[in-house]
This record gives C-alpha cells, structure tokens and sequence, in this order.
C-alpha cells in the first residue's frame, strides 16, 4: 500500500539529508585535514573523537586517545596545567597557546601551536582543540636566525666597509668600517642621505664628484648593474681624504626591478701611499745611479793625477769612494730622505773610537748635505791619519762638536773640527783634491765658505752654514754635478 508523503514529511527528509550531507563533509574535512583536532568533554576535559594526523602526531592509535586528558597525551606540562587551561577556556570561551612543546609517544619532541574554543552542541558543552605542528616552521626560523646573525657578524666585523642603498639611493643600512670610512655617522632611512655617507667625493684626477653621479647612483639607476674595483676619494668631515675602492652589486626582484644595491668599498690610502713613495724611491734610485756615476768619475779622475805611486793613488781612490759608499749606506738607513750627522761620523771614525770624540744634536742633513759632508770628513780624517793628529801610533787627538744656535729660517748649522797632541803642522804648499773638498765643495753645498786654521798645535776646520739649506727637505738641487769635482 502506497503512503502519501505530504508536505511536512518531505520537508523532514530534506533536512535529514541536508543533515547527513553536511556530516558528511565535516566527517571529510576532519578526516582530511593536515593539522591535529581533538573533541574533548567540557566538563571532564577528556577526549571524545581525534582526527587521523592528530594520531599519526602523537604516535598513539584512534582507541588511545579516546577518554584522555591533554596532559596524559604530552599535550600539556601535568593535570594542574590542564585544569588551568580549562578554567581560562571557560572564561573566555578560548585558549591560544602560541608555541608548546609535544612529546609523542615514542618520545619524540615537537613545538606546536593550540587554539582551543568551547562550543555549544544541542546544550553540550565542548571543545574543540585546534594542534598545528610548527616544528618544521620553529627549525627555519632558527635557522634564518642562525643565518641572519652570521650576516650581521660579518657584515660588522669584515675588513671592508659595507652599506646598502634603496632603489631611490636612499642609505638602509652600514657597518662600523662605513662609519670609519666617512668620518662620520649617517641617518639610516634619511631621504637627504642619498648614493653615500661622505660629505664630499672626488675623482681620482681630484675633480669634484657629486653624489648623484658616484658609482652608487650608477647602479641603482639601472644604468649599470654592478661596479668592480671603481676608485673614489671620499672627504671626511675633518677635511681629510681617503682614497678607496668600490665593488656594488645590484639587488632586483623576481622581476628582474633593481630595488636597491650593496656597496663594498675598502680604504687603499696607505697602499696609495706606498705606491707613490716606491715610484718616488725607483725615481730617486734612478737619479742617484747618475749621480753617483758623475761623482765616482770625478773622484777617479782627480785622484789618478799621475803624481804619486800607483799603490798610493789606487789606496787613496779606495777610501774615497768607500767614504762615498758609507754616505750612501747613512741615506738609505732613511730612505734616501737624508742622514744624521751622527751616523754619518760614526761610520767614518768606527777604527778610531779611541782617539775621536764626537758631540753634537740630531741634526738631519739632506741627501746632497750628505754626501758631501761624509767626503769632507773623510779627507780630514785622511790627512790627520796621514799627517796630522792620528799619525803617530796611541798619541794625538781629534775633538768633533756640532750645534745649532737660532730657529726656524735663522738657524745656524756649526761644526767644528780640532786636533791637538799631534806632530806639528805644516801649510802644505799646493793644493789637491782634498782642499778642493774642503774648500770648494762646502762653500757650493752649505753656502758658507769655511773656515781652516793650519795651527802649530793642530789644524782646525769650521763651517757656520744655515741650517734650512742644509737639513732634510730643504734641499737646493737633487744633482750632484760632476763640475763639481772637477779639476781647478
């Protein structure tokens, strides 16, 4: 017999099959997800249902779950945090624990987070709690921690100076050697603080460079997308300038927009100045080599007059070119600058220690000052060993003294040289090479004539010269010239 459906019973089937649909779906949806649900009692805090990821979570099949506490399943710390947890969920109606740790059944350790809401079901209280594993999450943000914090320990602690524009040259960030570099400390973020932190820049031909036209600017303008070993120099708020090379490196995104650069840029000031003083030596090594050439063959030309025996002539040639070589040796102690007057008697006297006193300040002759103060020491101290103070064995004496009297443009170089306890002196009766040093070469080198005494006691010789024509830097000429030495 066929039963006539009305419009009420049809009305009740759709809605249960609307019902049954929707737990259907529900039923997927729970069964499907990738984070862990779990049904719990409100009142006894147990677990009524739990999803199938929240099982493979935990380590624990479906049927153990059921009639659990959180805190039995490794979910909360012990029973009075879960106790906890509850009167906080009835409260407010939800609990959000933003980063727990989980230990699963096997003892595995994971960091999750839970949201927790309480809901109301046909008059039953229940909660449903909400477990994402955020262990994989939690790995890489120590990681990019990790990562993030090895950057910045290079970033500060690198040899080189190291800085990042935006896409409108706008300076982010730096590191401590960027500071160094500029002299000075930058707005980061600053509009005004564009392409670089210096106050000025220059090209290395010393023309002015603007910022908007540095390297920097190049490359965040798109007009080139990196730079390698650009010089720049940079001047500081001092008004001190630093000469340094730049390498930048565009930033751009996934489509391909330059969205700002990096600059790493490190001093070579030091290295330039180096360079410009190794040129300086291979040019003054060069100039000297000449020079040196000019001297010897003067110094050869007039010691092998003809006038004396061989042996002689070739003896007296070895010492002068050997008291030539220890000028050299006193110059190139300082780097062709100049040598000290000191140095320069302390080599020529080394065999006389005894019989010689010296005395006087640091005083700083110039290379030409010299060479051609050590070739007069030298021929006073060939004739006192030939004839004078230091020509008889363990008697005679040679008394040496310097000074300087005066200050800055006024100052007077005066050396003084006296023998006593010698044989008695003789006026030679011509002229040689060595008074032509003593006489010649003086008044040309020191601008003084000097001043020689051929007393009955021991000779004496003197030079009262200005000690700015004399010292380190304030030399007249760079050349020795073999006129110089030439015959009379």
């Amino acid at each position: 017999m066929d039963v006539p459906i009305t419009q009420g019973t049809a009305e009740d089937l759709a809605f249960r099959v609307a019902i049954r649909q929707s737990e259907i779906r529900y039923r997927r949806l729970f069964e499907a997800a990738h984070d862990g649900v779990l049904i719990l009692d409100s009142v006894s805090r147990k677990i009524t249902d739990a999803n199938p990821f929240m099982s493979q979570l935990l380590g624990y099949r479906h049927e153990e779950l059921l009639g659990k506490e959180l805190w039995e399943i490794g979910l909360l710390k012990d029973e009075q945090a879960s106790q906890a947890a509850f009167r906080e969920l009835q409260n407010n109606g939800q609990v959000r624990y933003e980063d727990l740790p989980l230990e699963s059944k096997l003892g595995e350790k994971r960091e999750v987070e839970i949201v927790a809401n309480r809901y109301d079901e046909d008059g039953t209280q229940v909660v449903q709690c909400n477990v994402r594993d955020i262990t994989e999450r939690k790995r890489t943000e120590a990681a990019l921690r990790a990562s993030e914090e090895r950057f910045r320990t290079l970033f500060e602690l690198g040899p080189s100076a190291v800085y990042a524009c935006d896409a409108r040259g706008v300076i982010q960030d730096f590191n401590q050697r960027a500071t160094e570099l500029w002299g000075r400390t930058p707005a980061r973020g600053d509009d005004s603080e564009r392409f670089c932190g210096s106050i000025r820049m220059f090209r290395p031909d010393g023309s002015f460079l603007p910022h908007d036209q540095c390297p920097m600017a190049w490359v965040v303008s798109g007009k080139v997308s990196e730079v390698n070993d650009e010089e720049v120099i940079i001047e500081r708020p001092d008004g001190s300038r630093v000469t340094a090379v730049v390498n930048i490196r565009s930033l751009r995104n996934e489509r391909g927009e330059v969205t700002g650069a990096i600059n790493c840029a490190y001093d070579i000031t030091e290295r330039k100045h180096v360079e410009e003083h190794q040129r300086f030596l291979m040019g003054e090594l060069a100039h000297r080599g000449g020079n040196l050439l000019a001297v010897i063959q003067s110094i050869v030309a007039r010691t092998l007059v003809g006038s004396k025996p061989i042996a002689e002539e070739r003896n007296t040639l070895t010492r002068r070119l050997q008291a030539l070589a220890g000028s050299q040796s006193a110059l190139m102690s300082k780097g062709f600058q100049g040598a000290l007057v000191a140095e320069i008697v302390r080599l020529e006297f080394e065999g006389f220690s005894d019989r010689v006193t010296a005395a006087g300040p640091d005083v700083m002759l110039n290379s030409r000052a010299a060479q051609t103060f050590a070739l007069l020491l030298h021929e006073l101290a060939t004739n006192a060993a030939k004839y004078g103070a230091l020509s008889q064995p363990a008697k005679g004496q040679v008394d040496i003294h310097w000074s300087v009297d005066g200050e800055a443009e006024e100052a007077r170089f005066k050396f003084y040289w006296q023998e006593r306890d010698g044989p008695p002196v003789v006026v030679p009766a011509r002229k040689g090479f060595g008074s032509v040093l003593l006489e010649k070469l003086a008044s040309q080198d020191f601008g003084a004539q000097p001043t020689i005494t051929f007393a009955p006691h021991g000779l004496s010789y003197s030079i009262d010269a200005s000690l700015p024509t004399m010292t380190a830097g304030n030399q007249r000429t760079n050349l020795l010239r073999s006129s110089d030495y030439s015959r009379p």
